[in-house]
């Protein structure tokens, strides 16, 4: 299998494929809405109608991962919010078991993530995600998000790699393209992301379910 003779360098990224997604889904989609409309003391229909709204504007920029950027826009504190849900975040499937195999062949394991800083620090406080791994890069650090191409030329340059013995593994197949201009070699999608919603396969990568079908 490529992942055990023709790689050296493991790229990951955390939400949706390391992490279970539902946490993040059921936090922008359910919770945030739910708290704008206890604000402003309207209906959960128009609340949704307002935040989906300004969501849609930045969707795949570096402002719609951004804490910072929803805590003004929306007038909610995003870093104090998250931790009313921290209890649903969890790792995916087989995602512990697959760090471990990986270090058991001396890979080195990057985690690659659009997740803000403060979130990536409270996903490591529940799960001690970052023992695991050798590096985050986070877009926030870079100052792009993974959608941009900037990103990948900054992380070659980080990494001083071509690339050429690497996997990234991803849950997005926008990214899985851009990282495939950048000339990673080896790409896999996570085709359930979210443990509440059914698996759906890519169109242009092959993707697994669980980790274990890696090998």
């Amino acid at each position: 299998m490529f992942l055990e003779k023709d790689v050296d360098l493991v790229l990951l990224d955390m939400d949706g494929t390391l992490l279970d997604l539902h946490y993040d889904t059921n936090f922008w989609l359910n919770f945030v809405p739910q708290q704008y409309s206890l604000l402003h003391d309207q209906s959960i229909e128009q609340a949704k109608h307002h935040v989906y709204a300004q969501y849609k504007k930045v969707f795949g920029t570096l402002n719609w991962y951004c804490y910072d950027y929803w805590t003004t826009i929306l007038g909610l504190d995003i870093h104090q919010l998250q931790n009313k849900n921290k209890h649903k975040i969890q790792w995916r499937e087989d995602s512990l078991w697959f760090l471990k195999k990986l270090k058991e062949l001396n890979k080195k394991i990057v985690i690659l993530t659009n997740a803000h800083p403060s979130g990536i620090a409270l996903k490591n406080k529940q799960t001690d995600l970052l023992k695991y791994v050798d590096l985050v890069i986070s877009s926030h650090d870079i100052g792009v998000a993974k959608e941009n191409k900037r990103f990948w030329s900054a992380v070659q340059e980080q990494l001083n790699t071509d690339f050429i013995r690497s996997v990234f593994i991803d849950d997005s197949e926008k990214i899985l393209t851009v990282a495939q201009d950048a000339g990673v070699q080896y790409l896999v999608g996570i085709n359930k992301p979210d443990s509440e919603k059914p698996a759906s396969l890519m169109q242009d990568f092959p993707s697994v379910r669980r980790f274990e079908e890696l090998f």
